[in-house]
């Protein structure tokens, strides 16, 4: 059961992860298209100021086309060889692409963008911190170099970049690097939240389990030793009378067959069956004795209650606080279980719904019934939603006539509270632990 609701949780974080993937991948192609877009806006059908329109719009086409294949290459390759080659190949696109535009802030931004993007998806942190300095350093040597090279005649209006138009687009680049790194970063730590708060509740639904075939365990082992011990009693009862019985009896037809004739004999032959008889007796009282030593000694009640919680705490370390007031130490074998599984029911969704560190039951009688409010320091519930376990505590405890209620606590946490009424009987037969 855990490695599977393990497995559940690394497939959902996964999942997770490849949508984010999927956001930039869409932010990518939304570049490009708006790239495409200004640059026809921008140059229209006849080239713009090109005195050679065609090879103009050739040359655009041709190496925008190559630069979004290489951009789609390199999002989807994690070889290192092959992110190497094809960055080079991204910086010889852009270096022809610079070489006949002139649109520093529009076209060039948002194909430098694009590449920014695609590189800090394949750098983790804290190396990806360098990425936005590198991508702009390249930027900027990139800017420089068209007007090195000379003039061309696709464009012979092309023109080296103002300061104030490089200082824009540094920092348009490098506050958008940042922003995406900021982005991924908090992502990641959420994932990682969220994968660590899933193997939490997995663990603490697993202790709880635990905790409660513990609780069973004890209680069944502790029916069991008794039940074996009445055994033994009962089988010792059956012998010590089945022997002085049969002694008794062979001696009382020794008697009749003598028919009395010598009385000395008669007499001693009484004498001893009296013995017998009486010997027998004390042994059934001291079996008897063991018997009801046993049924006073098995833990019922509150006695239970208290065990229970000793369980809990060891193996949850979760601290339980008990407050029995007025109540008696035992109502009856059925209301004393209903109140063993109240107490059990509550820890147990105290510890695995409301992640508690502090649970506190208070037990005390009200106008003949008996109260059972279990307080915790959890989550409380944004909506209570009855699970099997509440469900079923309901259905025991209506047919005794009680009422559950289950809601947020004014304090904080979450509250369960159960009234349940006594009989006649159960209050005359009890005897109070104060």
């Amino acid at each position: 059961m855990y490695g599977i609701v393990t497995i559940r949780g690394v497939k959902k974080v996964l999942n997770t992860k490849r949508q984010f993937d999927y956001v930039f991948q869409a932010y990518i192609v939304l570049l490009l298209v708006l790239a495409l877009a200004l640059f026809i806006i921008t140059y229209g059908i006849d080239g713009g100021t090109s005195t050679r329109p065609y090879e103009f719009y050739r040359t655009f086409f041709f190496f925008f086309l190559f630069y979004s294949l290489c951009i789609i290459l390199l999002s989807n390759t994690n070889h290192l060889l092959g992110i190497l080659l094809l960055c080079f190949l991204c910086s010889t696109a852009l270096l022809v692409l610079d070489y006949s535009l002139n649109d520093f802030l529009t076209i060039r931004l948002l194909l430098y963008l694009t590449l920014q993007t695609v590189l800090l998806s394949h750098v983790s942190h804290p190396y990806n911190l360098i990425v936005p300095i590198l991508l702009a350093l390249g930027a900027l040597s990139l800017q420089l170099l068209p007007p090195f090279l000379g003039e061309n005649d696709l464009n012979p209006q092309l023109r080296p970049i103002e300061v104030e138009e490089l200082v824009a687009l540094l920092a348009i680049l490098l506050s958008s690097g940042y922003l995406q790194i900021a982005l991924r970063h908090y992502h990641a730590l959420h994932e990682k939240a969220k994968a660590q708060i899933e193997i939490l509740n997995t663990t603490i639904t697993k202790l709880t389990i635990f905790s409660q075939s513990l609780q069973s365990y004890a209680r069944t082992a502790e029916l069991e030793a008794a039940k074996k011990e009445r055994y033994r009693i009962s089988r010792e009862i059956h012998d010590i009378s089945g022997y002085m019985f049969t002694n008794i009896i062979a001696m009382m037809d020794a008697i009749i067959a003598s028919g009395c004739r010598n009385s000395d004999q008669t007499s001693e032959m009484c004498s001893a069956a009296r013995s017998q008889a009486q010997e027998g007796l004390v042994e059934t009282r001291r079996a008897l004795h063991l018997l009801r030593k046993s049924d006073t000694e098995r833990e019922v009640g509150m006695r239970a209650i208290y065990k229970i919680k000793k369980i809990f705490e060891s193996t949850t370390g979760v601290q339980v606080e008990i407050e029995s007031g007025n109540l008696d130490a035992t109502f009856g074998d059925e209301l004393d279980l209903i109140l063993y599984r109240i107490v059990q029911e509550g820890l147990t969704n105290a510890l695995r719904h409301g992640h508690a560190t502090c649970v506190r039951i208070l037990f005390w009688i009200v106008e003949d019934s008996v109260q059972v409010i279990i307080l915790d320091n959890g989550t409380g519930a944004k909506k209570i939603i009855k699970g099997i376990g509440l469900a079923g505590m309901e259905e025991r405890i209506s047919r005794l006539g009680g009422v559950v209620r289950a809601e947020n606590a004014p304090e904080g946490g979450f509250q369960l509270t159960v009234t349940i009424p006594l009989l006649k009987e159960q209050t005359d037969d009890t005897n109070s632990l104060g």
